[in-house]
């Protein structure tokens, strides 16, 4: 009888073993997500081109787009940033073919398996894919700096190394803000 109950024991052992590495495991690939206001989940939390955010499918294309911290209030250095809520997007300047901001952007980051770009009017946001092409040199009139930022116009037209637009999604539609990021 003991020794039943001893070979009883070395079997279950294995069992308990597989079962703590299973959990040990579970913890260990636990994936950060990136989820919408609605708490659906739009993808995982990953890193490219030097910014965070999460990789999408745009009309067939996989695209970067970046996830930034939300802004509470302020400006500049005096900017007061949410300690966990996150808003689509990285806005520093944005090129435009036409004289008045107007249209679509010149695509110039190469973040992601295809280059995107990522402009916001008010609450909405749209990005913007390139074709599956080789960048080009093409004619820029206008730019606006940040998202609040006032059209400015060149005095003569430059030439910028980019993409054209080929198809554009508004991200807000089906995933709105405030972004979260937790497992």
């Amino acid at each position: 009888m003991i020794v039943a109950a001893l070979l009883m024991s070395y079997s279950l052992a294995p069992f308990a073993h597989d079962d703590a590495d299973h959990r040990a495991n579970y913890r260990h690939h636990r994936v950060l997500r990136v989820f919408d206001a609605n708490g659906k989940v739009v993808g995982a939390f990953r890193y490219s081109g030097g910014g965070a955010g999460v990789f999408v499918t745009v009309n067939g294309a996989s695209v970067f787009l970046p996830v930034v911290r939300r802004q509470v209030s302020g400006t500049g250095d005096q900017t007061v940033y949410s300690a966990s809520q996150f808003s689509w997007g990285l806005y520093f300047i944005n090129q435009y073919f036409s004289a008045d901001c107007s249209g679509a952007p010149l695509i110039v980051s190469n973040a992601g398996p295809r280059p995107s770009s990522v402009l916001r009017t008010g609450s909405e946001v749209t990005v913007y894919v390139a074709p599956a092409s080789n960048s080009q040199f093409l004619s820029v009139s206008s730019y606006l700096l940040g998202s609040a930022g006032q059209c400015q116009r060149y005095a003569t037209p430059l030439t910028q190394a980019g993409w054209p637009v080929e198809s554009s999604y508004v991200i807000t539609q089906d995933h709105p803000e405030p972004l979260t990021v937790h497992y």
